[in-house]
């Protein structure tokens, strides 16, 4: 308990010296603001606004976060010498996943002011926040372990996270790619944070994604062992 509390006081000190780090933390929220702000005067606009730009946060930002934290160790050789000092593998990544899910859901809440939310709603959006956070924190996990630098682990994740972002906003748009973004976690996170319903292929979906990321890391870590 220690030793996982230590390591999340200091990535919460590295990541308040992190300007870009606190960039992508703070980024989607802001421009939501700043989208709803500038066009106050139509209707409804949070209502538009929310639930695309808080899917995009919750599928991008813990990507990008987390592949960047773990390939930094990694390439720095800090994530070496705790490992020598005795710090538990599985502890770390447990640790720096809460770091990451904390921060996504800390973040994340600024989109529950901008919008008018039921009790019931609001419960749910945070529920959705926190699925897509989890599962794209095992995302970032699995490239930053296969990464062998930083710049290597932002060439894969900036990527894969935009494409999982943008598919539920390009889905509004688009009934093909709405069906393709039915298929993916991001899409689910985006219509249960819009509506508030929960269906079978949403749970469905949602619970695929978690065991196939869960196998697919564990196989990663197996092979690498984050050394």
């Amino acid at each position: 308990m220690k030793t996982s509390t230590a390591i999340l006081t200091k990535q919460c000190k590295d990541s308040l010296h992190n300007f870009p780090s606190l960039m992508i933390m703070l980024i989607y929220p802001s421009v939501a603001w700043i989208m709803i702000t500038a066009m106050g005067s139509e209707e409804d606009m949070s209502g538009f606004f929310v639930p695309m730009f808080a899917a995009m946060h919750g599928s991008f930002a813990p990507i990008a976060i987390s592949s960047n934290i773990l390939s930094e160790e990694k390439e720095k050789g800090t994530l070496r010498s705790l490992i020598m000092a005795g710090v538990s593998s599985v502890n770390y990544l447990i640790s720096i996943s809460l770091f990451v899910i904390l921060a996504t859901m800390l973040t994340g809440c600024a989109f529950l002011l901008m919008g008018a939310f039921t009790r019931d709603h609001a419960v749910k959006f945070a529920a959705a926040m926190l699925a897509g956070a989890v599962l794209s924190t095992l995302i970032g996990l699995c490239i930053g372990i296969c990464s062998k630098n930083v710049t290597a682990a932002n060439g894969i994740a900036v990527p894969v996270g935009l494409v999982l972002a943008l598919l539920p906003m390009l889905g509004r748009f688009n009934s093909t790619i709405d069906r393709v973004g039915e298929l993916t976690y991001s899409g689910q996170m985006s219509r249960l944070m819009q509506d508030g319903t929960i269906t079978v292929q949403m749970m469905a979906v949602l619970g695929a994604h978690f065991i196939a990321l869960c196998v697919l890391l564990t196989l990663l870590f197996k092979h690498d062992k984050l050394k």
